[in-house]
């Protein structure tokens, strides 16, 4: 069974990969799709060897052993509680289902750490950056395969990431979204970040996760990235200093200089993929947008102001294959996000009980259609923040901030490399303002306690 648990760990990094395809549809409501990831699969593999062999391990003493910190599970069970008045029962009974399969890894994962030694560690990263790689070789074979023209059908490009958007694509890899790919790049990112202190050849992967992050456009994800790298370089600083080794100021230039310049090198390689893409942007066209984007509209490095229809000669129109839907920074994904977010907000002020006990676990695409805030029950806050308020209210996210709270308290405690684990809390919590759900983002939950138990 160890040799089990451990190969389930070791290909856990592959599975995050594979965060949405492929995928098993089992069909869907007017609410929302029933589908089996790799992921969750995973996660129910997982529990069911790691619940028998803490039975053998604890026995007689499992109630005490497992159930014996009240504390972390007071948000689950009042979660689970919540779908008795929750406005879509279905999708919080999925909601908490999944909640609990990966809150059992979690505790697994504690339980059962004397397996994870010195020598697991060292399979486990090279799976786990051999996996990111993979990923992100992928990334660059998405691009590839789009600006020479295949479809989506080989590319696996969802409909928002072809080059038809801004003129050149943006990988989504095996997930659903950017967002999500760019979000599973933050782990090894920062991990590589980490270790490039100590050694200095994990600086090249470290340059390898941040040029594909900005390849991803994403940027919920690059926002993330960036803070976290901050962190994580103030807290060696500041480590430095407290223990009055030589300064890393050295290092810190070198990472943030290799950081600028994995921006660079990407922003070129999208300039290029805009130019030979099958739109009519030019290399200018696809650097400017990209800085334009990422800067929320801020930067206009072009100074054209003129129909770019009437910078084609007469009779090319008509040859070209498309032009560029979007042309810089959108305005509109902000705005929605922002809207939805404030209509949450709105709904939760409603009544009393909504204040303090929420619509109910998974309810809230449901009271945003209810409402008027939305054409459909489909859709989401986008913003897990206020997703949380309108569905647990002020209660559940007490409760929420009390599990946070414990779990960093338990980094700072337990944690061979707190700025690490920190600093990737903290990115994820920024990526949390940008969607809400976790079916697509899994590695949220997990990564960040198992890494926390790394002994490299």
């Amino acid at each position: 069974m160890k040799k089990a648990y451990r190969y389930l760990l070791y290909v856990l990094p592959l599975a995050l990969v594979f965060s949405y395809f492929p995928v098993i549809s089992l069909g869907g409501n007017e609410t929302m799709n029933f589908e089996l990831s790799v992921p969750i699969i995973w996660l129910g593999l997982f529990d069911l060897l790691g619940l028998v062999m803490v039975v053998l391990k604890y026995r007689s003493k499992l109630l005490y052993k497992v159930f014996g910190s009240a504390l972390w599970w007071l948000f689950p069970i009042f979660a689970t509680f919540s779908v008795i008045w929750s406005l879509n029962a279905t999708r919080g009974i999925l909601t908490v289902g999944l909640m609990w399969v990966m809150f059992f890894a979690v505790v697994f994962f504690y339980d059962l750490r004397e397996n994870l030694d010195a020598g697991f560690w060292k399979v486990f990263i090279r799976w786990f950056f051999g996996s990111a790689l993979f990923a992100c070789a992928w990334c660059v074979a998405q691009c590839i395969l789009d600006v020479s023209g295949c479809s989506q059908d080989v590319s696996l490009l969802c409909d928002g990431c072809v080059s038809g958007m801004f003129g050149f694509p943006h990988p989504n890899g095996f997930a659903i979204e950017p967002q999500f790919m760019g979000n599973l790049l933050l782990a090894p990112l920062l991990l590589s970040l980490y270790l490039g202190f100590k050694k200095k050849r994990f600086l090249v992967l470290f340059f390898v996760f941040a040029a594909t992050l900005f390849l991803t456009f994403s940027r919920g994800a690059i926002y993330a990235g960036t803070l976290g790298v901050a962190f994580i370089c103030g807290y060696e600083l500041a480590r430095a200093k407290k223990n009055g080794k030589k300064p890393v100021i050295v290092k810190i230039l070198q990472v943030l200089g290799l950081f600028v310049l994995s921006f660079v090198f990407t922003l070129n390689l999208q300039g290029v993929f805009a130019a030979v893409s099958p739109t009519l942007d030019t290399y200018g066209d696809g650097v400017a947008k990209v800085v334009n984007h990422l800067s929320l509209g801020v930067i206009e490095l072009r100074t054209r102001n003129d129909n770019w229809s009437e910078m084609v000669p007469d009779g090319e129109v008509s040859n070209a294959v498309a032009q560029p839907i979007f042309d810089g920074y959108v305005a509109e994904s902000t705005d929605t996000r922002v809207r939805l977010a404030s209509a949450a907000f709105e709904i939760w002020k409603m009544d009393f009980k909504t204040m303090m006990v929420g619509v109910g676990i998974g309810g809230a695409g449901q009271a945003l259609y209810d409402y008027g805030y939305s054409p459909a029950p489909k859709e989401i806050v986008q913003n897990e923040y206020a997703s949380l308020f309108l569905e647990v209210g002020l209660i559940g996210v007490l409760l929420f901030a009390l599990i946070l709270a414990l779990a960093i308290w338990t980094v700072l405690k337990v944690a061979k490399a707190p700025g690490f684990v920190l600093g990737l809390l903290l990115a994820y919590a920024i990526t949390l303002l940008f969607f809400s759900g976790f079916p697509n983002a899994v590695h949220i939950i997990l990564l960040p306690p198992l890494l926390a138990l790394l002994t490299l």
